[in-house]
């Protein structure tokens, strides 16, 4: 998936030389649904896994299956998405 992305030091679009980069922006997507409130993007109001909610709560076995369902509806291909309590790391492949 190709598209605009924003520069992960400054959180400015990210540019070459005097023109928009246009690049794999899957990363970014995924990122983006991570970190999203429900509600939170406007044009898709049921996008939103909210990691930072989940964070030191209790662990819901079913979050990374609609984790993963929400990725796809953005139009990144994603096989699996775990979470490793001990560590907690988020994976997605």
């Amino acid at each position: 998936m190709k598209g605009l992305i924003t520069s992960t030091k400054t959180g400015d679009l990210l540019t070459e030389g005097k023109a928009a980069a246009i690049t794999d922006n899957a990363g970014m997507v995924v990122e983006t649904v991570l970190l999203a409130q429900r509600g939170e993007l406007k044009e898709v109001p049921l996008i939103g896994a909210e990691v930072r909610m989940h964070l030191g709560g209790s662990y819901d076995r079913f979050w990374p299956q609609e984790t993963k369902k929400m990725i796809r509806a953005c139009g990144v291909e994603v096989g699996t998405v775990a979470y490793d309590a001990d560590s907690g790391v988020i994976t997605v492949r």
